[in-house]
């Protein structure tokens, strides 16, 4: 990883007019949720205040920012409108003369370039593409249209896609390319990419690459309404626009944050913020009232609180204690907080290191009945602090190492996931930090992180009971882990 060009300027969080201790307070309010995170970054006024993370992630990792790669685009279409080459009214069939049905459907032909930003289409939740579709230009006209375009709010990704498409037509090139005179001036490696479709173009709708820190950058500058270092880098009044309800959204809605309103592509919050919201905790929530921004990314859909419990804990312990000027220097509750995240690590299932059941399982081979995940045999071998479990599918024979009290990096054994295309295979297992540990003498819970390109949580409970095993996974994922999911109960081989 290339050094950091053009780092943010840091102060302490007091010189920013932020306790310590209320920083302190927010993140253990996170780490007593069990929550996945990967990192938590705070800024004040263009500084960093705050920044964290959670062993052995740190600020070089390019992380996957999901659906806050919306929020990219919609400022790279606030661009082409500076420019002249878009305009909010226009209607989205018209770009696509060589895709769209030659007699199409009345409420498909009104569809504008604002309903596409407001999440206002005329289809119930866009096409279902898939990553064997060869062209998801294509695929936005073949759903079915449910109502009139522009009226009612429902989340759809696919809009977002055909926005990237309409940039690419309008300007000749993807959206991270229109972006990039901005991305260089906020000091914005040029390593940041974007997840293709399966046409090979950039995904914006889900597949921005970047650090904790870029994410800042880039959350900061919009943010101040696209200003930086006294220059206009990206058009003020559209991003004002853009920032500020636009659609209600308060029918289907998973916390009070994400039922306060919508923009063109951020969500609007509490406090008069707004927010780039991504699946699995990546966040950016910008407060231009007292002009802070916190970011977070992690992978956390399995625990359904995990969302709400971040912005609940911010509103709760540090926004109310943001003040409007320095504070006095609070060394020993700076100390503790440096003190907390230096300890953060990776989330470990709790539970006992050892077992004298894994003695009498250590080696056994199991066979297992029909099940929905296709796995043929397993069995489970245990070492010091460490274990392995093997198991055999129809794809051949698979290993997943794991901990006991600490994360074993590994890739995950399957090659036949998404690389940087979506539907083309990497060609290697996705790399991921595994651990375990025993909730009771013969029942084993794995935790599987996945923390690569794509970011995936699965996790596997195993109980072993009188000569047999039952497995229960869970796992949440796009596009990835499809045959990990379900139950299955095997009897020991002789």
């Amino acid at each position: 990883m290339s050094a950091e060009r053009k780092p943010m300027p840091r102060s302490t969080p007091e010189q920013a007019g932020v306790p310590s201790a209320a920083i302190d307070r927010y993140v253990k309010a996170l780490t007593d949720q069990k929550l996945a995170l990967h990192d938590v970054l705070m800024i004040r006024h263009g500084q960093i205040i705050f920044e964290a993370y959670w062993k052995p992630m740190d600020e070089t990792f390019r992380h996957r920012l999901y659906s806050c790669s919306k929020s990219f685009v919609s400022c790279a279409v606030g661009l082409l409108i500076e420019q002249g080459k878009l305009r909010l009214t226009d209607r989205a069939i018209s770009f696509f003369p060589d895709k769209a049905p030659a007699n199409p459907h009345p409420w498909l032909a009104m569809m504008t370039i604002r309903d596409l930003l407001r999440m206002s289409t005329c289809y119930e939740r866009g096409a279902s593409y898939t990553p064997s579709d060869p062209d998801w230009e294509a695929t936005f006209f073949t759903d079915t249209i449910s109502h009139r375009p522009g009226a009612v709010f429902s989340y759809c990704t696919t809009a977002t896609t055909m926005l990237c498409m309409i940039i690419r037509r309008v300007s000749g090139m993807e959206f991270t390319k229109l972006l990039r005179p901005v991305f260089d001036e906020l000091g914005i490696s040029e390593e940041l990419y974007c997840i293709e479709t399966p046409c090979g173009h950039e995904w914006g709708g889900s597949g921005v690459m970047a650090t904790p820190r870029e994410f800042a950058k880039f959350a900061n500058l919009v943010m101040h309404y696209g200003e930086h270092e006294g220059r206009q880098l990206l058009p003020r009044d559209y991003l004002m626009e853009a920032t500020s309800k636009q659609i209600d959204n308060s029918v289907d809605h998973a916390s009070v944050d994400e039922g306060m309103g919508y923009g063109y592509q951020f969500w609007v919050t509490q406090n008069n913020g707004f927010l780039f919201n991504g699946m699995g905790c990546q966040y950016a929530l910008c407060l231009p009232d007292k002009d802070f921004v916190l970011v977070t990314n992690g992978y956390e859909e399995l625990n359904a609180k995990a969302k709400g419990e971040i912005f609940n804990a911010f509103w709760r312990e540090v926004y109310p204690a943001l003040a409007d000027g320095p504070m006095p220097a609070d060394e020993a509750a700076h100390a503790a907080l440096l003190a907390q995240t230096a300890g953060l690590e990776l989330l470990r299932p709790d539970g006992a290191l050892t077992s004298p059941v894994a003695a009498k399982v250590n080696g056994v081979s199991y066979a297992f009945a029909e099940n929905g995940m296709g796995l043929r045999r397993a069995r489970f071998e245990f070492g010091d602090g460490q274990g392995v479990m093997r198991y055999e599918t129809e794809r051949g024979e698979h290993a997943l190492p794991f901990g006991f009290g600490k994360q074993v990096a590994c890739q995950f054994p399957e090659t036949h996931y998404n690389g940087r295309r979506i539907g083309a295979p990497l060609g290697r297992g996705l790399n991921c930090q595994v651990s375990a540990a025993w909730q009771r003498e013969n029942e084993l819970m794995i935790y599987c992180h996945v923390i690569d390109m794509h970011l995936a949580q699965l996790r596997i409970a195993v109980s072993f009971q009188d000569g047999a095993v039952t497995l229960h996974t869970a796992k949440h994922a796009e596009f990835i882990l499809q045959e990990y999911a379900g139950f299955a109960s095997g009897e020991a081989e002789a």
